[in-house]
């Protein structure tokens, strides 16, 4: 069984009711397994979700690790706010990114929200760790958060054995509301926090291996886990990366001499037992920060003994840091309908803010025609801050996840800003989903032009430079179509 079929089974067999999305890297063939519902941005679909569970129904989001950025809102309030029916917040992160902007470790998330974070090591770990989650926020009325990574999700293993746990079917209680903010945050440490911890210590999914000669242990979270198996050490990986199950974790540490940390992508574990003598990893130089190998975890068993480096050690070879050729990046696809745009916008002297579509690879060679990204929908807002008038350019599905509000906030405050819409149906860098036409709103919004491709280079660049002198806020709406977005879903 593939990790990717253990979610799927999991959710049949917990009654999962409402599914929604964002699609993106790595959850996006995992998103269309189980049949999830594509919402605008990652923020609404837990609020979607969160109704759902107010009204009875067991209900799941699933999201790449940026995506929860977007709705820590909600998440972090749910926890003390309570819900209904059970709700699991399922979380790719993409270490080593293939498709991200950042480097995230989704785990942080537990202290943030004060919420159970179960991170599971191989496929039949994550189908029973989605079944636990649905089981722990049922009967502590709050979501649960489970982790994935692409290798967990393509990884193969041992079938399982179905246990349904379809939940009670309960609504949200209005107990909560008894309570002010205070209180509410004070009985979730007084009731709920500890019930957490208890799950943490006692659930049969911590998987101890006691190697009798072993004066060596391994403390594995997640995918590393499953590496560090055969390596002549004992093992002790946790099934929750919060809370941990800390008397678990303070016998193992005093029955071996010296304790290796196993996780990725940052050191989360080990930096909560770095007053333990004893205990080595990723703060230590021992092992290298990001996505884990094999041979990392043998490099580190045998030089444990040594004095620990100053340092975190970094993953490429020798001190250089992994460059873009060495990923094999790929810019602007070969039939791109919006190529003249980018070369066009490297004629204009003016500061030029991206979207985190395919706009971001038009930071590169040979366009270099966009200055900066800083996440998806960010182009507006960022462009309304230059100091002199300049460009956004962002993505139609960009702009209905995040982006519509920066551009109210600039016509509501007057800046002056030109905003370039590629209309081009489809979100062709996250997921292939088809983007709402907000067009509408953006005319009642702004002063609106259009250019429908394929156009000459020198007529965009014209529209360009004309909507740089006109003050205010103004779009131009570029239209073309992704010539790979009707052949199936972009990268």
């Amino acid at each position: 069984m593939k990790g990717l079929d253990a979610v799927k089974r999991a959710v049949e067999d917990a009654g999962v009711k409402i599914i929604t999305c964002v699609p993106g890297y790595p959850i996006t063939e995992t998103a269309d397994a189980v049949g999830a519902e594509i919402s605008v941005n990652e923020k609404v679909a837990l609020e979607i979700a969160l109704g759902a569970s107010a009204t009875g129904a067991q209900a799941m989001v699933l999201t790449k690790q940026l995506g929860m950025n977007l709705l820590a809102d909600p998440l972090v309030i749910s926890a003390t706010h309570t819900i209904g029916s059970g709700l699991v917040v399922l979380v790719g992160d993409d270490i080593g990114p293939k498709g991200s902007q950042a480097e995230m470790d989704s785990r942080a998330f537990g202290p943030l929200a004060e919420l159970p974070v179960l991170d599971p090591r191989d496929p039949a770990a994550l189908y029973a760790s989605i079944i636990e989650a649905y089981q722990v926020s049922e009967s502590l009325r709050i979501p649960a958060i489970v982790r994935v990574t692409p290798r967990l999700l393509s990884a193969t293993g041992a079938d399982v054995s179905p246990v349904p746990s379809r939940g009670s079917g309960q609504e949200y209680e209005r107990i909560s509301w008894n309570l002010t903010v205070k209180g509410r945050h004070q009985r979730h440490h007084r009731e709920v926090l500890p019930s957490a911890e208890a799950a943490s210590e006692a659930t049969p999914l911590n998987r101890v291996l006691i190697s009798p000669e072993a004066k060596t242990g391994i403390i594995a979270s997640g995918f590393p886990a499953s590496l560090a198996e055969g390596l002549g050490a004992s093992i002790l990986a946790v099934a929750y990366a919060h809370p941990l199950p800390w008397k678990l974790i303070r016998s193992f540490i005093d029955d071996h001499s010296r304790v290796l940390v196993a996780e990725e992508p940052e050191p989360f574990i080990e930096s909560q037992l770095r007053m333990e003598p004893k205990v080595r990893g990723k703060l230590s130089g021992r092992l290298p920060l990001g996505l884990l190998e094999r041979s990392d975890l043998v490099r580190a068993l045998g030089s444990l003994e040594n004095e620990p480096e100053t340092r975190p050690r970094i993953s490429e070879a020798g001190s250089s840091y992994e460059s873009i050729a060495g990923r094999g990046y790929t810019g602007i696809c070969d039939d791109c309908p919006f190529m003249p745009l980018y070369r066009a916008l490297a004629k204009v002297d003016a500061p030029v803010a991206g979207d985190a579509g395919c706009a971001i690879r038009a930071t590169r060679e040979p366009y270099e025609s966009v200055d900066l990204v800083y996440g998806l929908g960010s182009a507006v807002g960022v462009a309304s801050g230059f100091r002199r008038r300049g460009i956004a350019v962002i993505g139609d599905f960009g702009l209905a996840h995040s982006g519509l509000q920066g551009l109210i906030n600039a016509a509501w405050r007057k800046q002056e800003v030109y905003v370039v819409l590629l209309k081009n149906g489809v979100a062709a860098m996250t997921g292939g989903q088809e983007a709402p036409d907000l067009t509408r709103l953006v005319e009642a919004l702004a002063p609106t032009s259009y250019i429908s491709l394929p156009a000459p280079e020198s007529e965009i660049e014209k529209a360009l430079r004309a909507g740089l002198e006109r003050p205010g806020v103004s779009v131009l709406v570029v239209e073309g179509r992704c010539a790979r977005a009707d052949a199936g879903r972009g990268d």
